[in-house]
């Protein structure tokens, strides 16, 4: 029985970059296609328009509502999976050209908000009034993708280089990850340095006989970036709950 290993080499609100040993391609897939459509998260999907007074459509401004990353509490998605949650805005124009940004949407619920303050809806000129309310749901990506947690989703195998004497590249950013044995050297983990993999690409491109590129299969580099509403480790977590249920659920079955 093969054991899973995550190796944790960025984690960050703006990139995560994990990889898996000992797993097939196939797992790190399922993986990767339950981080796009499977872990749940809230998204306004539904807006009750009071007053609208500004040129743009109530369906634009709507879209725009939704597409809103709301931080989510992941305890809240388990205990109770049929919670509204109610964002309101009330707004008349003060100044010449105005914007309205996430961060004056007002929350029914504390753990419930936009992830990021700044996001731009719509602007108004002076005297111009905008009032409603968002009703927000959970859901998940398979649904719309204004529910999946994380973007720019990708996967692949990890890349072995063999490096035969002398290469006339710089490769100083791979130098916690080169190995030599008998004149061939060896890059095994080009991920561990930063830049390393793009630098050695590079010199492959410049030196295609001396440079060599395999792939292993059983480790698999997985990268994705988060919205904003789970944060990095909450998604593979809770992506990995998905699998593990739905492998359940087919064992039941079965």
């Amino acid at each position: 029985m093969r054991t899973l290993k995550v190796r944790v080499i960025e984690l960050s609100d703006q990139r995560t970059l994990l990889v898996l040993e000992g797993v097939s391609p196939s797992f790190a897939n399922s993986i990767r296609r339950a981080i796009i459509a499977e872990v749940p998260t809230f998204a306004i999907d539904e807006v009750i328009f009071f007053e609208n007074t500004t040129p743009f459509f109530d369906e634009y401004i709507a879209h725009r509502l939704a597409m809103i990353p709301l931080r989510t509490s992941l305890d809240v998605l388990r205990v109770d999976p049929n919670r509204t949650v109610v964002l309101e805005l009330s707004k008349k124009a003060k100044d010449p050209i105005e914007v309205v940004y996430s961060g004056e949407l007002k929350s029914s619920d504390p753990l419930i908000y936009p992830a990021n303050d700044k996001i731009p809806i719509i602007k108004m000129r002076k005297g111009q009034k905008l009032r409603f309310q968002a009703i927000a749901r959970i859901g998940r990506g398979k649904d719309h993708s204004k529910w999946s947690p994380a973007a720019a989703v990708g996967y692949s195998y990890m890349p072995i280089y063999e490096l035969k004497d002398p290469v006339e590249c710089d490769l100083s950013q791979c130098s916690n990850c080169i190995e030599s044995d008998g004149g061939i050297s060896r890059v095994d983990y080009p991920v561990l340095c930063e830049g390393c993999l793009e630098a050695l690409e590079r010199c492959r491109v410049r030196n295609p006989d001396k440079i060599i590129r395999r792939w292993d299969e059983s480790r698999i580099i997985i990268s994705y970036e988060s919205t904003g509403s789970l944060r990095p480790e909450e998604i593979f977590s809770e992506a990995l709950n998905q699998v593990k249920g739905k492998l359940g659920e087919l064992l039941n079955k079965i």
